[in-house]
Parts: structure tokens; sequence; C-alpha cells
């Protein structure tokens, strides 16, 4: 799971660090021209915290855990009948016990399982990766947007012209964090979304 959280949050990383690199790499034409008059405000937002500490985060985060658990519950299962198998073909009291047919049915039954189990892994570790993404998508998405309310909104802090992810910085100051901001509105779009879903 370790290697798997490491991996979600490096592809979140990734995705969240294009996303300001192509917004800065987009020409200077500004709608709002009074952002040329002061100084550039910059705020940073920290990804992992968002992850750790929203509603969205944490309900993903449980629907991840949820999924894997009932998928390592059916591989515990293959592995334990592969286990009584492999107990049965090492005891040969228990296989001269048999017939030559049974215990034929016997080795067959555990090529059987391991392809089983083997396609299982390969299938459920594909399906962790896939939603993995999808978490990754609809973070960026959500955090995207609260970032956009943040900047137009200075009732929670000071006005900020452009926001970055924590990983695109070497170094900032902790002024500029605008973490618990985003968060906050991530938290009031979940409440809307869920909100919304309850009511059809």
């Amino acid at each position: 799971m370790k290697n798997l959280r490491r991996w979600f949050l490096s592809c979140a990383i990734l995705l969240a660090c294009s996303g300001s690199a192509y917004v800065s790499a987009q020409p200077q034409s500004n709608p709002n021209p009074s952002v040329g008059q002061h100084p550039l405000r910059i705020g940073i937002v920290n990804t992992k915290k968002c992850l750790d500490e929203s509603k969205l985060g944490k309900q993903e985060q449980a629907n991840f855990e949820k999924m894997k658990s009932q998928m390592e519950s059916v591989l515990q299962d293959k592995e334990r009948a592969l286990e009584d198998i492999e107990s049965k073909l090492n005891d040969e009291d228990y296989m001269d016990s048999i017939s030559d047919e049974a215990a034929s049915e016997l080795k067959r039954k555990k090529r059987t399982i391991q392809k089983d189990g083997m396609q299982l892994q390969q299938q459920y570790m594909q399906t962790l990766q896939q939603a993995n993404v999808r978490i990754v998508q609809k973070l960026t998405e959500v955090i995207s947007k609260a970032s956009a309310q943040v900047a137009k909104d200075s009732s929670g802090g000071p006005a900020v012209d452009v926001i970055f992810t924590d990983e695109a910085c070497t170094f900032y100051a902790p002024a500029l964090d605008v973490s618990d901001r985003i968060i906050a509105k991530m938290n009031a779009i979940y409440d809307a979304e869920q909100k919304e879903s309850s009511a059809k």
C-alpha cells in the first residue's frame, strides 16, 4: 500500500505541476488590468494536505482502501485454497490413499488456482492503477476549481493572482500557503455536489 500511495502522490504532483507549467507558459495577456499595477501576489497549495484533509480526499482514500481490501480478500481465499492442495500433494500418506485419477485432478486444480491467482493479481493491479488515475484527475480538477475561487475571494485572506503547488517550489515562505483556504473551498464544492446528488 505504501508503494501505491507513493505512486498516487507522485501522479498527483506530476499532474498538478504540469498544470502550473501550462498556466505559466501562456501569453501574458491579462483580462484584469489591475494585476499589472501591483506586485504579483502568489499563493502556494500543498496537494498532499488537500488529499489528507479535504472531504473529497478522505472519501476517495476510504473508497480506495475498501476496494483494495475486497481484492486482497479474494486473493487470500485463492492462496488458502492453493495451500490446502499443496499440503495434500506433499502428504505421502494421503497421496498413497487416493487413486491416480484423484491425484491427477488435484494437480490440475493446483495449476488452475495458480493461473487464476496470477490473472486476478494482474487484473487487480490494473484496476487499482486506474482508480488512482481517476482519483488524481478528480482531486486535481477540484483543487483547480477551488484555487480559482480562492483567487477571486479575498474574504478568507489576502487576494492572490496565481497559485502554484508546493512541489513546483524549491522554497516558499509559509505566509504564502493558501492550502487551508483551498481545502475550505474544496469542502464547499464537495458538500454542494453531495446535496445535488441526494436531491436527484
